[in-house]
């Protein structure tokens, strides 16, 4: 399966992304990522889904995010 991690600017970010996208019918997890120094706060979004839907979603949806990486093999 293909996921998605996408890098947000605050906890608070990655908390209203993963409401969004529950509503959208994905599954989505809050973890820390490990450079605190390149990402700021340090949060990440790990979502079950394909990075270009995940994006158009955020996108619309006005909530920004750094960065995007698609994972390959992804297994919740």
């Amino acid at each position: 399966m293909l996921g998605c991690q996408a890098v947000t600017e605050s906890y608070t970010q990655a908390k209203k992304a993963q409401k969004i996208l529950d509503g959208y019918g994905y599954k989505c997890l809050i973890k820390r990522t490990t450079n605190t120094n390149l990402e700021g706060c340090g949060f990440m979004i790990v979502v079950n889904g394909d990075c270009t839907r995940v994006s158009d979603i955020l996108v619309s949806s006005g909530v920004p995010y750094k960065r995007l990486e698609n994972l390959r093999r992804y297994e919740e």
